[in-house]
């Protein structure tokens, strides 16, 4: 067993897939994307990342370095449904235009029948050369660390190790370290290494899942090749789905100089049986993680397309910014989504930061879309004031690559709020009901959903601490996406949507009374970004 986990590891770079993969159903016409029937509009988003080709599931291996972003994806180079996971890479100066390199790291095939597919992980900039692995002035390793899913010739799991590769070319290149894994504690399920260094303590810290008890190990390293255990963390807030894909990070209290660190965990969304991202704020010391005592689960995002979302290793202290990128699917239906060519895309860069809230949950996360998305909009309409009583068609405005802003003043109006993506019947809603203090998104009318029984529905966030005379609402549509943001993100929606024409037509409403949208603003995008 050592000997084919050593063999597939030296073969083995960074990313990897960390989900209950069996979930994901065959679909009859791989050829054409998966889709049994061919829709009369591209479902490819121009501002969101999709693969050329073929299949991508969780973003891995999220770094900056030299000037760009390397961008690994859980990717199948065979097919449109998850199977043969290798990484594929990518780079980008502004998280939008980005040129992709192909496969860095292939699943391995072994002489004896037994194979390793290349599960998620993370990479780091090992500026002081811990590891060794620079053997010349001026080389800068990078280190990937990532999970192995080793598994025998007739399909039987063997174990799934954390592995390391480094590159000294920028990322051009990667090679395995000969004396992998460096992380075995002879398990099925133990995957999705977040590494990162902990300054004050001199030392890397890497978070790895063990999904079948709904918690997080952490380990020590002082050369990213020999790890000491430290702690456990989980077993609170939502436990009804595995725990995978652990990220750890500190951030800054909104209007303040406060920082708290947040660990976030992939496994039970808002609706139970569906895929999701929760977080905890506490304290770290560098080995043991506490959480405060709030109102646990927290999520960070209420829609059912929002899933492993992770943070990027490495911006620059002058930048400033925590940002995370997540996949834009969910297991229930991620292998039947009537995309063509591809399938599979990651929801918007965030930027995150905290807000301090007054009720038991203490903090809230905050999530904006990283300010580089303006370099690729044009201004399409503006309006500083629309009173709506009923429903208001705007006429001189459409699309369906948006990004939508505008403050909302409910007044005496129960519901009020926006239809995107609107043609015929068909449209996809998002409703601020000020009785319920929710905002939902209503996808029930967006368009094709026979793929699935489990696509089509309705996802709310409840709203406990909002003004809902001054609400600021942002609204990115793209295609097939829509990402919605209320009061500086401290609520999102994220929620695939696959309408069948592409007309993008827009109207406002409000019911009870009236309502008034200002400082309404629709720009759309100004280039394809592949």
């Amino acid at each position: 067993m050592r000997k084919i986990i050593i063999i597939n590891c030296v073969s083995l770079l960074l990313f990897a897939s960390c989900s209950k993969k069996t979930v994901v159903n065959p679909v009859t016409n791989p050829k054409n994307g998966g889709d049994t029937t061919v829709a009369s509009v591209s479902y490819r988003p121009l501002f969101h990342y999709t693969p050329t080709t073929n299949w991508i599931n969780d973003p891995n291996g999220l770094i900056y370095y030299n000037g760009s972003y390397h961008l690994f994806s859980q990717y199948n180079p065979n097919g449109y449904v998850w199977g043969n996971m290798s990484w594929d890479q990518a780079q980008s100066s502004d998280f939008f235009t980005w040129q992709e390199s192909g496969v860095a790291i292939p699943e391995v095939f072994n002489i004896n029948g037994s194979t390793s597919m290349i599960f998620s992980g993370s990479a780091v900039v090992d500026n002081l050369n811990t590891s060794g692995f620079a053997t010349q002035a001026g080389q800068v390793p990078l280190v990937a660390v990532y999970t192995a899913n080793n598994t025998g010739a007739s399909g039987n799991a063997i174990s799934q190790t954390q592995c390391i590769s480094y590159s000294l070319d920028q990322g051009l290149t990667w090679t395995a370290y000969t004396k992998n894994p460096v992380l075995d504690i002879g398990s099925t399920q133990f995957r999705d290494p977040k590494v990162f260094w902990y300054a004050p303590t001199q030392t890397w810290v890497m978070l790895v899942s063990k999904p079948d008890v709904d918690s997080v190990r952490i380990y020590n390293s002082s050369d990213l090749k020999n790890w000491t255990f430290k702690s456990d963390f989980g077993a609170i807030g939502n436990t009804n789905q595995v725990w995978e894909c652990p990220d750890l990070y500190q951030l800054t209290v909104e209007g303040t100089s406060t920082q708290k660190w947040v660990l976030s965990v992939s496994g039970g969304g808002v609706e139970n049986g569906f895929g999701g991202m929760q977080y905890f704020i506490g304290s770290f010391d560098g080995s043991k993680f506490t959480a405060d005592a709030d109102n646990y689960p927290l999520y960070v995002d209420y829609g059912k397309d929002y899933y492993a979302g992770v943070t990027y290793n490495n911006i620059p202290s002058s930048d400033g910014r925590t940002v995370m990128v997540s996949w834009a699917n969910n297991w229930s239906y991620a292998g039947t989504i009537p995309t063509s060519g591809y399938r599979g895309q990651y929801a918007v860069p965030r930027s995150l930061s905290l807000r301090k809230v007054n009720n038991a949950d203490g903090y809230h996360l905050l999530q904006t879309p990283v300010a580089e998305i303006t370099q690729h909009e044009i201004n399409a309409y503006s309006n500083p004031a629309i009173n709506v009583n009923s429903t208001l068609k705007l006429d001189s405005v459409s699309g369906t690559s948006l990004d939508i802003q505008f403050n909302l003043s409910m007044a005496n109006a129960a519901t009020a709020g926006i239809n995107v993506l609107q043609s015929g019947t068909e449209q996809t809603t998002i409703t601020l009901n000020k009785a319920l203090s929710e905002v939902l998104l209503d996808r029930t009318k967006s368009g094709s959903s026979s793929f699935s029984s489990a696509f089509s529905g309705v996802e709310s966030a409840k709203m406990d601490n909002v003004d809902f005379n001054n609400l600021t609402c942002r609204i990115l549509v793209d295609q097939s996406i829509v990402e919605v943001f209320i009061n500086s993100g401290e609520y999102t929606i994220t929620d695939l949507v696959f309408p069948t024409q592409a007309k993008g037509g827009i109207s406002l409403f409000s019911t009870g009374g009236t309502a008034s949208f200002s400082n309404f603003t629709v720009k759309k995008v100004s280039k394809t970004l592949h």
